[in-house]
């Protein structure tokens, strides 16, 4: 992997970060597959109450993912500077530590996640129509939250050193069975919710067994061994520093999801079920802008950490033209064709209606969404964890929630689908506004830099 630290250190800027995005871009698509393969199955049913019923234990989903994001983001930062400051031993070190801490934490999450069942099934906002499919797909979700836990966990590990090929195989791999199992499960042996369940849990297990030969067949330059699995207040306070953010984004956003389901509700079980679809069309855009930016995120970092603040400052700009582009596309595509994409899901005309309002009222936020992302990676990458959570924050709690709970009552089901991107508007102005510090602490390091390296030629008296 030696080659990938030297693209991140001397490739053209704009050739190396796409080399470690596409990578992650398709791993993002193919994250979203994965999703959107329960979906499409559970839509063939043409059952919106089931679809209602998976949709509303979607956010106790975020809550697992979000516990694997403190590593997939918060190690991986500290592992792209630690690399990029040639600390090999130390980058061992971290994900060693992380590896394991992982593997208890999934224990835990499942351990609690069962305790609380009940309550957690009142809490989301299930209906005597939707509560057999939720609990039936949560339940068996939460036996397994280990493996759910990794599979995100290991992933951003992996990208920290540039493996973001080996990253995507391995969810490429989980894909692949969730897509063979889905339809034998849920259509063929009539499980419904629960062979659903099932075929993520397998897919998401042999993803893992994926990443863990990798690092078993010595692939990586980072290892897994116990023996270098050393904890420390360091690596725990550097990881938390930035993937505590990134984990509280996951669970507010749960929390969020769980406010706007109930709202949702509010308009009936139909609504819900065409959120439930929207949610999955709709973040295709966003995960393949997450994957853009989170394979510039170890360029980044490591940039940051080998005090090469000229390419940085090129890699930020680079991204967030290239980000905003690929919005703006998926937003012209959304407009024209939001309609079909919904109904290609689930043939239910009021669904369809519902999910397609969302979506339209989506695309007005779009163009501002690639430079906001591109902003929170990059304070993520130079350990700035304030303003990274500011911005992560911003769009799923501190602007969402009073938009939320605000608009629909003023503007009925238009203030319900206009929430989120006038909080994803203001969310941008606020990291632009942030940025303004981030760009002056950058320019005073390569000055200073600069000038360490241009010492005075030495004349003889």
């Amino acid at each position: 992997m030696k080659d990938k630290l030297e693209m991140m250190e001397k490739g053209p800027v704009t050739k190396s970060i796409l080399q470690l995005a596409l990578p992650t871009m398709l791993g993002m698509v193919v994250q979203m597959i994965y999703n959107m393969t329960d979906t499409y199955f559970i839509g063939q049913t043409r059952d919106p109450y089931l679809v209602a019923g998976i949709s509303l234990v979607m956010p106790l989903f975020f809550v697992i993912q979000g516990i694997g994001n403190i590593f997939a983001v918060g190690a991986a930062s500290l592992i792209s500077r630690q690399l990029g400051a040639k600390m090999f031993p130390e980058a061992k070190r971290t994900n060693a530590v992380s590896f394991y801490t992982t593997l208890i934490l999934g224990a835990v999450m499942t351990l609690l996640l069962l305790v609380f069942r009940p309550s957690l099934m009142a809490l989301i906002g299930t209906s005597p129509a939707t509560y057999d499919a939720a609990n039936d797909y949560f339940s068996i979700i939460s036996l397994f939250a280990i493996p759910m836990v990794m599979v995100v966990a290991l992933g951003g590990q992996l990208r920290s050193e540039g493996a973001t090929v080996q990253a995507t195989i391995g969810m490429a791999i989980g894909l692949g069975l969730n897509m063979v199992l889905d339809p034998i499960f849920i259509l063929t042996l009539n499980m419904k919710a629960a062979g659903a369940a099932w075929a993520t849990i397998i897919g998401a297990s042999c993803s893992v067994l994926y990443y863990i030969s990798f690092y078993l067949r010595k692939k990586s330059i980072l290892s897994i061994s116990i023996k270098y699995c050393k904890p420390s207040r360091a690596i725990y306070a550097e990881t938390l520093k930035i993937g505590g953010p990134a984990a509280l984004s996951q669970i507010v956003m749960s929390a969020a999801s769980i406010l706007n389901n109930n709202i949702a509700a509010s308009f009936g079980d139909i609504m819900v079920a065409g959120v439930g679809v929207y949610m999955r069309v709709g973040t295709l855009c966003l995960m393949l802008l997450l994957g853009l930016t989170t394979g510039y995120q170890p360029f980044a970092g490591y940039n940051y950490g080998a005090k090469n603040y000229q390419r940085l400052k090129s890699g930020i700009k680079v991204t967030a033209i290239m980000s905003t582009v690929l919005a703006c596309f998926f937003a012209v595509i959304f407009l024209t064709v939001g309609d079909k994409i919904m109904r290609f899901f689930i043939d239910n005309t009021p669904t369809v209606e519902a999910g397609t309002l969302l979506l339209h009222a989506l695309c007005t936020a779009m163009p501002f969404v690639g430079l906001q992302l591109t902003l929170m990676v990059t304070f993520q990458a130079l350990g700035k964890s304030v303003s990274a959570m500011i911005i992560t924050l911003g769009r799923q709690c501190l602007l969402y929630v009073p938009l939320v709970l605000t608009l629909p009552k003023i503007f009925g089901l238009y203030g319900f689908a206009f929430a989120q991107p006038i909080a994803d508007i203001l969310t941008t102005v606020i990291a632009v506004l942030l940025s303004l510090s981030l760009f002056r602490h950058i320019r005073s390091l390569s000055d200073a830099e600069s000038l360490a390296q241009a010492e005075p030629l030495k004349t003889e008296p």
